[in-house]
């Protein structure tokens, strides 16, 4: 079951720049889905979000719900963080790989629920969703598969 939790404190990290190329994907993490590009001519799924498929170049991306879950490809702990970040030493940034195939998509985010010393390559993690109200947004963080 996918996670999710609500930041009840003022909110002081950088905000996402919502615009007209991602706004699909802000949407879907407020109904929790995570959406990713994927490409309607050679169905390989793009992320980061591009105008065009970095496969086959092709400009006919459609917005796609996947599944959340990947594994961990790399990670990193940080103990002395800037500004608000330093408020959560220490938290560890992760680069998931999804499932989702055939083109890798490899998703940049801060895993939650673990600690740094347990986090391996390979370990099975899925999209956790974090409401901030006082924004009006929905954010996402890897967290720890069960």
């Amino acid at each position: 079951m996918t996670e999710a939790r609500i930041e009840t404190a003022p909110y002081l990290k950088p905000l996402p720049n919502v615009s007209e190329l991602n706004s699909p994907f802000w949407e879907g993490l407020r109904s929790r889905e995570f959406r990713i590009p994927r490409c309607a001519e050679c169905h390989h799924y793009n992320w980061l979000p591009y105008p065009a498929c970095r496969s086959c170049l092709s400009e006919r991306l459609v917005w796609t719900p996947v599944s959340g879950r990947a594994t961990v490809w790399s990670f990193t702990a940080v103990y002395r963080g800037p500004g608000a970040f330093g408020l959560d030493v220490p938290y560890i940034i992760c680069l998931g790989q999804l499932e989702e195939q055939p083109r890798r998509c490899n998703v940049l985010a801060n895993l939650r629920g673990v600690n740094p010393d347990d986090v391996t390559v390979g370990m099975p993690i899925e999209i956790g969703y974090v409401d901030i109200p006082s924004e009006d947004i929905t954010m996402y963080e890897w967290v720890p598969r069960r």
